[in-house]
C-alpha cells in the first residue's frame, strides 16, 4: 500500500500528485475509477480547508468553511469532511454539484466524476463556488428562483450583445485609466442595448448573476493566490465563455467573475453592503462613477461587431 506523506511540511499538491499516481491502475479496465477513493477525496477535503482558511470570513464576514459531501450516485460510494448524519441520504447527493439540507446540517456537495482531477485551480473554484453556495442564504443573497429564464440568451441579438459584453469588460480587466473607464461605459451599453430588446430580461439576468455569479466571484478571488492572479483568471473565464453551446445557464458564471473583480478595485467594501435586489453592473457604474455610453452601435466597432454580428448569423441560419 503507497503510503502518503501528511506532514506539515508536505504540500497538497505533492499529496494530491502521489495518490494521482497511486490511483492510476484502479482507473484502468474495470470501472471502478466511479468510486469515489477516500484517500484523495481526504486531501480534497484538505485543499478546500486550506482554501477557506486562508480566505477566514474576509469577504462576506463569514467563514466559507463547513461540511462537505463527495458522492457518486452510480456505486453508492460517499466521503464526508465531518461524520455523516444519521438521517437518509438526500436522493439528490451524486447528480450535481450544489448545497443542500442533509439531516439538520446544510452541506455542500461533489459529483466525485466531476471533479477536476489534474486541474488544481479549476478543483479550487468549484469547491470554493459550492462552500460558497452553503452560506449564500445565510447572508441574505439568495434569490428564489423564478420561471422567469434568461431563455433569450440563445438568440441571435441576445447571444451577439452578450458576446460584446464580455469583450469590453476583458479590455477593461486588462486596462487602466481613461482605456478601463471607456471599456467599462462600453460593456455597460451593450448590456442595456440588450436588455432593451428583450423585456423583462434585465431582472432574469440579475437573478442568475446573484444566485450564481456572487459564487463564481467569491471561487475567482478565493482560488487565486493573488488578486493578480484572480483577475486574470477572470479574463480567462470570459475568453473561455463563447466556447459553451449556451448561454442560458453560463451567463453568470463569468459575467459575475468580470464584475466583481472590477467592483473589488472600486469599492473593496462592496461585498458586505450588496443585497439580494442589486445588480452587478449598476454596482459598479456607482462605484466608478459612470454611465453608459450612449451609442452601443458604434461602440460595437469598437470590439468587432460587424464580424461578430456575421458569425452569429450565420450560426443561426
Amino acid at each position: 500500500m503507497t503510503k502518503f506523506d501528511r506532514s506539515p511540511g508536505a504540500s497538497v499538491s505533492a499529496r494530491v500528485a502521489a495518490i494521482a499516481c497511486s490511483c492510476l491502475m484502479t482507473m484502468i479496465g474495470d470501472g471502478a475509477a466511479a468510486q469515489v477513493d477516500d484517500a484523495r477525496a481526504a486531501v480534497y477535503f484538505e485543499e478546500a480547508a486550506e482554501l477557506c482558511q486562508r480566505e477566514g470570513g474576509r469577504l462576506w464576514g463569514r467563514s466559507l468553511c463547513g461540511p462537505m459531501v463527495i458522492t457518486d450516485a452510480e456505486t453508492g460510494t460517499i466521503s464526508t469532511n465531518q461524520p455523516a448524519p444519521e438521517a437518509p441520504r438526500p436522493r439528490v447527493l451524486g447528480y450535481a454539484n450544489a448545497a443542500l439540507d442533509w439531516g439538520d446540517v446544510r452541506w455542500s456537495t461533489f459529483v466525485w466524476k466531476m471533479i477536476p482531477a489534474t486541474d488544481e485551480p479549476a478543483r479550487a473554484r468549484l469547491f470554493v463556488h459550492e462552500l460558497f453556495h452553503r452560506v449564500q442564504p445565510r447572508l441574505g443573497l439568495y434569490v428564489p428562483t423564478s420561471e422567469t429564464t434568461p431563455d433569450h440568451l440563445d438568440t441571435m441579438e441576445g447571444r451577439y450583445w452578450l458576446r460584446l459584453e464580455w469583450r469590453a469588460l476583458v479590455r477593461a480587466l486588462g486596462s487602466s485609466g481613461v482605456e478601463q473607464r471607456r471599456a467599462i461605459r462600453d460593456a455597460l451599453a451593450f448590456r442595456a442595448k440588450r436588455q432593451s430588446l428583450f423585456p423583462g430580461s434585465d431582472e432574469s439576468e440579475r437573478v442568475v448573476e446573484i444566485n450564481e455569479g456572487l459564487a463564481q466571484y467569491t471561487a475567482t478571488v478565493v482560488a487565486a493566490p493573488s488578486s493578480e492572479q484572480a483577475r486574470l483568471d477572470a479574463i480567462d473565464q470570459l475568453l473561455q465563455a463563447p466556447e459553451k453551446e449556451s448561454f442560458v445557464r453560463t451567463l453568470a458564471y463569468p459575467s459575475g467573475a468580470a464584475y466583481g473583480v472590477l467592483l473589488d478595485a472600486r469599492s473593496p467594501e462592496w461585498t458586505r453592503t450588496i443585497e439580494a435586489g442589486d445588480d452587478l453592473a449598476q454596482l459598479l457604474m456607482v462605484a466608478a462613477n459612470l454611465s453608459a455610453e450612449p451609442d452601443a452601435e458604434s461602440a460595437a466597432g469598437r470590439y468587432g461587431g460587424p464580424e461578430l454580428r456575421t458569425a452569429e448569423e450565420q450560426r443561426e441560419g
